[in-house]
């Protein structure tokens, strides 16, 4: 399995219904529900802008403390959490829904279409174009 379809996997597992009792199982983090919590507002509001330190307010940690927990519980920072379910959706969209790349990258609140397709070569090891193709092509063999 290529190195992103893995990673994709295992945040789908861990923002699934099960996610918190699996990071519990695997992990003695204090403060656990409050990362928890954390995770679930960032998957409801993925569009909007925020930071770090925001998210740390709303657990009365430090930022650094806060990272830390975060990115232990979840496997990556918030913002890279946040980047992540952003590219994902905007996949999905230019795939199941025929958005062009500049629709899908403002859909899921990107405000630098060039930015955007930057994050998503890197996610993806493709350009936004490239990987629909890629993906279309295996879509339509299956």
């Amino acid at each position: 399995m290529e190195k992103h379809l893995r990673k994709e996997v295992i945040f789908n597992i861990l923002c699934g219904s099960q996610g918190k009792k699996f990071i519990q199982s695997i992990t003695n983090l204090s403060s656990l529900d409050d990362i928890y919590e954390i995770n679930n507002y960032i998957k409801n509001n993925y569009k909007s802008s925020f930071n770090t330190k925001d998210l740390a307010d709303k657990t009365n940690m430090s930022v650094s403390n806060f990272h830390k927990k975060f990115k232990q519980a979840v496997g990556m920072g918030p913002l890279q959490c946040q980047k992540r379910l952003r590219l994902t959706e905007a996949r999905r969209l230019m795939i199941d829904e025929k958005f062009s790349v500049t629709e899908a990258s403002l859909e899921v609140g990107y405000e630098s279409v060039s930015q955007f397709i930057n994050d998503y070569k890197k996610m993806f090891n493709r350009t936004p174009k490239e990987d629909i193709i890629v993906l279309s092509d295996k879509l339509k063999k299956a």
